[in-house]
């Protein structure tokens, strides 16, 4: 067997390794209801921040600990204890969503270790400098 035909095979049980790991770590995106049933599986959820029922951090109690209230897609509310190093998330009341992901507790309270939040575009209902009346 010629060199090249070794590395060719080796890189094609590369590539199959890594595709096979992609997609078997992936994870659920559900509602906070099928989380619930999901019984302690890491799941992602998507929503929007409930910015009726507010945000609360204490620095001083647990600084990796961010508590809040998310509205998923199916319209349930459900509170969710954001476990972060980092703190407090900053811009966390201006994101359009945010996708969480952890698990449901027995607790019916959502412990995320992870959340990734869409900030508004900021050409959404804006006027620009470049527009007619700024000439």
């Amino acid at each position: 067997m010629k060199k090249t035909h070794i590395v060719l095979i080796a890189v094609v049980f590369a590539l199959a390794a890594v595709l096979i790991s992609t997609f078997t770590s992936s994870v659920d995106s559900v509602s906070f209801s099928e989380s619930a049933a999901a019984k302690n599986e890491k799941v992602k959820v998507v929503g929007v921040l409930d910015k009726t029922k507010g945000i609360t951090y204490d620095a001083n109690v647990n600084p990796d600990l961010t508590i809040f209230h998310v509205i998923d897609s199916k319209g349930q509310t459900c509170e969710v204890h954001l476990t972060d190093k980092q703190g407090r998330p900053m811009g966390l009341e201006q994101s359009e969503t945010v996708t969480l992901e952890g698990s449901m507790g027995e607790d019916q309270i959502f412990h995320a270790n992870f959340m990734l939040m869409k900030c508004p575009s900021k050409y959404n209902e804006q006027k620009h400098s470049l527009s007619a009346d700024a000439k």
